[in-house]
């Protein structure tokens, strides 16, 4: 009897539905079912690095914001750092340690050497970062975080602006990297298109800091009253000290990369009135920008300077990052992310960003080069940001004709 009502309640009782296990991800490099490995490669020592202080640090935080949310897909971000010292030599090898000993699934990067691109785009290993390298405008897995990098193609913010402030002949003066040789050669096409005379190109200074005598003397024996400079910030400010020495009378200098009020204060007197040009970021210190506010505050709290040249680029390039993991979708792939975020119609940056960006095919493979710069002036040593982004029309440079407003 006792068998018999068993038997009976085991057949009266419901039968458990099925449980269906989700489809296994195949296999990517980098990716589990817990985590997804990205490397940050950025120059920690040698020449480069204090202009680059700060972008591992930005982009640690963003990513380290997104694993206190849960991660991406339930997957926590798994951050390994490599220290290229902006060499190509060295660079090359730290590229080959995380993708194939350490198998990043891809690779967030400020820096100014470019020998690993060609590695990252034989592995189809996506990367994002600083704007500054020939990639980011031809390599399909390349991003610039700010916009596309074209050799071709410039927007006229920075010939605009040296001509505003009164400037009538001008050059820019850079160090001889690719990326600086490319600027410095972008703004020489501007100045007959703004109405500027141009003086003879300075395209050999230091990296760093140095005695800048010889290149403030070049500039006074060309006549130039104006100029934009394109080195690391110290470099900038070497240059800066030699034309006040020289007691040149200069009208209207940008200086890229200056948006941080301690590098002013190593020579306010120096500085006083050049204009600081983040490298394609909201500037500090512009009120009622809640993704700003977000950074600077989170950067504190971490015990990190917020203003360093390269800081907010790290974080606009983690977020980005982020946003390619999450179109990739719940398994994720490297093709994956990069077919996805060249089709996303809005890229903002967590907000650090003048203006949305995408990356879909335009006048580069990779989207446009960006159109607005965000200006600061220094007023009795204080970096004081302008109210709003300049922006202004895209140019071919060899024709000089407008291709985009």
């Amino acid at each position: 009897m006792v068998l018999a009502m068993v038997a009976n309640a085991a057949n009266a009782a419901p039968t458990p539905a099925p449980t269906t296990k989700p489809a296994a991800c195949a296999a990517t490099p980098g990716i589990d079912a817990s985590s997804v490995k990205v490397g940050i490669i950025t120059p920690r020592t040698g020449a480069g690095a204090a202009n680059f202080a700060g972008f591992y640090e930005a982009a640690k935080l963003r990513l380290d914001q997104q694993n206190a949310k849960g991660g991406v897909n339930g997957r926590k971000i798994i951050v390994s750092l490599y220290d290229d010292q902006a060499s190509g030599a060295v660079q090359s090898g730290v590229a080959n340690k995380a993708i194939q000993q350490d198998g990043v699934f891809g690779v967030i990067e400020g820096t100014t050497a470019d020998t690993m691109f060609p590695m990252l785009k034989q592995n189809n290993v996506p990367v994002i970062g600083l704007t500054n390298l020939p990639a980011q405008g031809t390599d399909r897995n390349a991003f610039g975080a700010t916009g596309a990098f074209s050799n071709q193609y410039t927007n006229l913010t920075n010939a605009q602006k040296v001509k505003d402030l009164g400037a009538t002949k001008a050059l820019s003066i850079n160090h001889n990297s690719p990326a600086a040789s490319s600027s410095g050669a972008a703004f020489m096409a501007q100045l007959p298109i703004v109405g500027l005379q141009a003086a003879p190109r300075i395209s050999d200074a230091p990296l760093g800091a140095y005695d800048a005598t010889s290149t403030a003397l070049r500039v006074k024996q060309s006549g130039a009253d104006g100029a934009y400079l394109i080195l690391l910030v110290d470099g900038s400010i070497s240059v800066m000290q030699a034309f006040k020495q020289q007691g040149l009378n200069m009208k209207g200098v940008v200086v890229a990369g200056l948006s941080d009020p301690s590098q002013v204060s190593k020579a306010p007197a120096a500085l006083e009135g050049a204009i600081g040009a983040t490298y394609g970021t909201v500037a500090p210190g512009v009120p009622n920008k809640p993704g700003l506010r977000t950074f600077v505050n989170g950067m504190k709290a971490a015990g990190f300077n917020p203003y360093g040249s390269t800081a907010a680029i790290g974080y606009v390039s983690a977020d980005t990052f982020v946003k390619g993991l999450e179109l990739a979708g719940k398994c994720p792939t490297r093709t994956a992310f990069i077919d996805q975020l060249h089709k996303a119609p809005s890229i903002t940056g967590a907000g650090l960003l003048p203006a949305p960006i995408n990356y879909k095919p335009g006048l580069t493979p990779n989207g446009d080069p960006a159109s607005c710069t965000w200006f600061m002036v220094v007023k009795n040593g204080t970096l004081v940001p302008d109210a709003k982004a300049t922006c202004a029309p895209i140019i071919d440079i060899e024709t000089g004709k407008v291709v985009k407003k």
